[in-house]
């Protein structure tokens, strides 16, 4: 994350070295974070993993943008609806296919 270049005036801004050892985070870093995380993640797994990675990452983003506009119409709702259906099947794909691969949590995870 700390190579992705800032972009516009206060849109975008600089993230630490250690993205994961961001402490005190606002809304609108986690914000930041997920409209970076498509570029940062691409090519990160093998495939078919990195595909179905890259749909979850965008669909969340897209749910994201639906949610958080202020005044809503009828089309926007049915869009919102049918976001919240894909994440629905991606979270649920998702977590099918990666139940094989092995993680650990992070010491500061594990002391929380």
């Amino acid at each position: 994350f700390c190579q992705v270049p800032t972009f516009g005036h206060g849109t975008v801004c600089h993230f630490s070295n250690n993205a994961l050892g961001m402490k005190c985070l606002t809304g609108r870093d986690f914000e930041d974070l997920l409209q970076c995380t498509i570029p940062v993640f691409e090519a990160l797994l093998p495939s078919p993993y990195n595909e179905l990675l890259l749909d979850l990452l965008f669909e969340l983003a897209m749910w994201h943008g639906l949610a958080k506009l202020q005044i809503h119409t009828d089309m926007t709702l049915n869009f919102l609806d049918s976001s919240m259906t894909w994440l629905g099947q991606f979270l649920h794909s998702f977590m099918n296919v990666m139940e094989g691969y092995i993680t650990k949590d992070l010491l500061s995870e594990e002391a929380a």
